[in-house]
């Protein structure tokens, strides 16, 4: 019998108490929101990964994430019935599952517990991380009839050089001015320096500790892993820059229970003889298969996905402008969308760092810009770093792409990859 044969499917990998406290937090946040949109004085935007919540936070307006509502859609279950929805409605099934989620539960009018939104006074987004944000907003804003501001990121691409990056760096910086304009608009507020300064100190705040939890993921055993962070990720998406400081003393929490687990040597696995790097968005309709991974004393230590979501946003030396250059850098260039090129550099030093045994990429159908060059990706972790590959492709929202047996037996293929190598 194999290695893998030998696993029975009853151990889960453990979460961290604090974890459990994700919940009351995302309920205060929905239910605050909600009582936002009925107030006329206060505004809510929809907003979309990779734009920087914080520069709504300093205007007091409220921001929701229809993704982060579909993921909620799916992980409850409901995703399936709303994309079905959607394609009823003409959209491809080629599209982006997180939009034709949103596109159904809007809709359908469902509540924020099964992916609903109320409707906002405004919408921002930005094509970094992803270029379907701009038309699905679009869609989304003129069905609404709800003003939009969409900022334009460069793609920095392989061959870029320094010269490349300050003409880009220019460029998103005077459209962070006409962000401000847009804001007079349609809040009546100006931008105001020292509320930003306050707001930008208190999401690097966030940031910091964020990257703290990943420094202790190095460890062995790893006292956090990916069952924990693909949910505690949830305040670096809407809570950046957040003056009650939840997400704040949330991580603070986190923090330390963490740092505790690693003095004693206490891993989220019983016994950890793999460490795994996932590559891509979950599947958040299964999540269940993360912590399966303990079955077989594997634990996915890193995640480009959810580490790149905590950009620091730092002020220098009280000058707006200079802060701008460097938070714009990070709109063009951060992990979860580099260039092939960094990207295979970036896996490299990832994988020595964290001491990764394997890999696992998933090929995603709703994500261009996390899926392109995956190929060349998984040939040269495979060729050049020696490390076993396993790729998948499935969806992130769209439970149809999923088959549970092929699943299994491939993953038991990988987990025999591993043992092999040990």
């Amino acid at each position: 019998m194999s290695s893998a044969e030998q696993h029975t499917q009853k151990k889960l990998v453990k979460t961290l108490k604090t974890s459990s406290k994700l919940k009351k937090i995302m309920a205060w946040y929905f239910i605050k929101g909600k009582i936002y949109s009925k107030l006329p004085w206060k505004k809510v935007a929809w907003s979309v990964s990779g734009f920087p919540t914080e520069f709504l936070w300093t205007y007091d307006v409220y921001p929701f994430l229809p993704e982060n509502c579909a993921t909620i859609a799916a992980a409850r279950h409901k995703s399936q019935e709303l994309i079905e929805y959607a394609e009823a409605c003409g959209y491809s099934r080629d599209l982006c599952s997180y939009m034709k989620t949103n596109i159904g539960a809007y809709d359908k009018k469902l509540p924020a517990q099964f992916g609903g939104l109320e409707k906002p006074d405004i919408m921002v987004c930005t094509n970094t991380i992803c270029d379907t944000h701009v038309k699905w907003f679009q869609i989304q804003s003129r069905k609404l009839n709800v003003p939009l501001f969409q900022w334009d990121i460069p793609a920095y691409v392989s061959g870029s050089d320094e010269k490349v990056m300050n003409r880009y760096i220019d460029y998103v910086q005077d459209q962070f001015w006409e962000f401000t304009d847009f804001m007079y608009d349609h809040t009546g507020k100006k931008f105001n320096q020292k509320k930003f300064i306050k707001t930008i100190n208190k999401a690097d705040e966030l940031a910091v500790l964020w990257h703290e939890l990943f420094e202790y993921r190095k460890k062995i055993p790893a006292p956090l892993g990916y069952a924990d962070t693909l949910g505690d990720v949830f305040p670096m998406f809407a809570l950046v820059g957040e003056r009650s400081g939840r997400g704040v003393n949330f991580y603070q929490e986190l923090v330390n229970e963490v740092k505790e687990a690693a003095k004693v040597g206490k891993g989220v696995v019983d016994e950890e003889k793999y460490r795994l790097l996932f590559e891509g968005i979950p599947f958040w309709y299964k999540i269940k298969f993360f912590h399966q991974l303990a079955n077989f004393g594997a634990v996915v230590t890193y995640e480009p996905y959810t580490y790149s979501f905590g950009a620091r946003r730092k002020i220098i030396d009280n000058d707006i402008e200079k802060s701008l250059r460097e938070m714009a850098k990070t709109l063009i260039h951060t992990p979860y969308f580099y260039n092939l090129e960094t990207r295979m550099e970036y896996f490299k030093k990832t994988i020595e760092e964290y001491k990764i045994d394997g890999v696992i990429l998933h090929n995603n159908l709703s994500c261009r810009p996390s899926t392109t060059g995956m190929a060349d990706l998984k040939n040269y972790i495979q060729e050049e770093l020696g490390k076993p590959v396993l790729l998948l492709t499935c969806d992130m929202n769209d439970p149809r792409a999923f088959s549970e047996a092929p699943m299994q037996t491939r993953l038991e293929s990988f987990i025999e990859l591993l043992e092999a190598q040990k």
